[in-house]
């Protein structure tokens, strides 16, 4: 007596098959990119992710870039940047702080001083540096190189602001 039908013979064979069929098949595709996917990640600009140290400690390499940073806000009088961490901010380590001038950002207030926050926005190598004409650009309020200019807040990664600084006025 016959159990199997001719036609699930044939369903053996494709199945046997089959794993080397869809290898190649993966293999192709893996391969072939049409070139509109290609022209699309070419023209999408690179955010660098960077902290406010690395910017300070080499403002020229960062200078126009479009720039992802994690650090502290701080808006207070005397300095208005932002910082590597709560730290370097105590300790007044204005080599690893940027310059922003919170008050041209859209969703920051002073009262978000010393709140940790995730941005991005286009760094500029203009405080400190020395300009077309010649003369160097400082700013009294500026803790380090900059402005990064205003961009958008991604998220706030501290719900509250910290304490002020006992060693800082």
């Amino acid at each position: 007596m016959l159990t199997r039908l001719p036609i699930l013979g044939r369903l053996d064979r494709v199945a046997v098959a089959s794993p080397g069929v869809a290898a190649a098949v993966f293999l192709l595709a893996g391969c072939a990119t049409s070139p509109h996917a290609t022209s699309r990640s070419q023209a999408a600009p690179v955010i660098a992710k960077v902290n406010p140290a690395s910017i300070a400690a080499s403002p020229g390499t960062w200078d126009g870039r479009e720039v992802e940073i994690v650090g502290l806000v701080v808006w207070e009088s005397g300095s208005s940047g932002l910082y590597q961490d709560y730290g370097t901010y105590c300790r007044a380590s204005e080599n690893a702080a940027i310059y922003a001038h919170w008050a041209e950002w859209p969703g920051v207030s002073k009262k978000d001083s010393r709140r940790r926050v995730m941005v991005r926005g286009v760094f500029h190598n203009r405080v400190g540096a020395k300009q077309p004409d010649g003369s160097t650009l400082n700013l009294a309020e500026a803790p380090g190189p900059g402005p990064l200019e205003p961009g958008v807040i991604v998220r706030w990664l501290s719900s509250k602001p910290r304490r002020p600084c006992p060693n800082r006025s």
